[in-house]
């Protein structure tokens, strides 16, 4: 028993020190709220989590505990990051990438309207109820394009994802080359923890048109807009913060991934 300790305390100081050596990309936590206003979920355990250094900790360290388990009720939040050692700014290292995924994502190096490879990662991410329990985990291979400072992000999962009712109701779909897209422009209003939203901004939430994620450094108000599909028992999705792109351009950009 005590050599399995020794064991588990040196990896888990393996995962602090490669932690915390390495900055995940700036918009990730920003993109993991989002994904959370945007389900709605009353509990958001990101919000306390720096978008700094640490954000894969917390998940490995509960596989190292064995508190992790897959009997869990609706999910409430996620927990994870970027996986250590995956970002790569390297274009020629995204097949390695694929591989270990399991996915293809068969990413241009550049878009035609100027959006130019940035950076590359797989993130891992455990979605868990309000007990904390692990209900599910998914990852996700996240190329970045960047062009005059707006970055959009190309993101690949393995299988379908559903959109809720409402998403459907309110998304622009285009049919282009046997594909069916679903194009979505969302609200969006991060929040320092104590801040608390004005009446009126409650009002928007509560009426759909507006989702509100805590954990900002200052008050932020950002469009977010993205562009879902898929094909080949994969999600693709293209997406970023104010990068005003319309429902066109985005899946002219998606022909062009082939």
């Amino acid at each position: 028993m005590q050599s399995r300790h020794i064991e588990e305390e040196r990896i888990k100081n393996a995962l602090y020190a490669d932690a915390y050596s390495y900055d995940p990309p700036a918009d990730l936590k920003q993109r993991i709220d989002a994904q959370i206003a945007r389900q709605k979920k009353e509990v958001i355990y990101m919000k306390k989590m720096s978008v700094k250094k640490v954000a894969i900790v917390a998940a490995a360290l509960c596989v190292l505990t064995g508190t992790v388990c897959m009997a869990g009720g609706k999910i409430a939040g996620y927990v994870g990051g970027t996986r250590p050692g995956s970002q790569t700014s390297d274009f020629s290292d995204i097949g390695k990438l694929e591989n270990e995924l399991d996915v293809t994502v068969n990413a241009p190096e550049a878009f035609d309207n100027g959006y130019a490879f940035a950076d590359a990662s797989i993130a891992d991410f455990d979605a868990v109820d309000e007990s904390h329990v692990k209900v599910k985990d998914e990852s996700e291979l996240n190329v970045t394009y960047e062009k005059n400072g707006k970055r959009l992000n190309y993101i690949v999962k393995e299988g379908s994802t559903v959109l809720s009712d409402s998403e459907l109701e309110r998304a622009e779909i285009v049919e282009q080359n046997g594909v069916t897209y679903y194009y979505l422009v969302d609200q969006y209003l991060f929040l320092p923890p104590n801040e608390e939203p004005t009446a009126e901004e409650a009002a928007a939430q509560d009426a759909g048109s507006l989702n509100i994620s805590y954990g900002s450094d200052e008050r932020q108000e950002q469009t977010y807009y993205s562009l879902w599909w898929i094909k080949d028992g994969q999600t693709y999705t293209l997406a970023g913060f104010d990068v005003d792109l319309s429902a066109q351009e985005m899946v002219d950009m998606a022909t062009e991934i082939k």
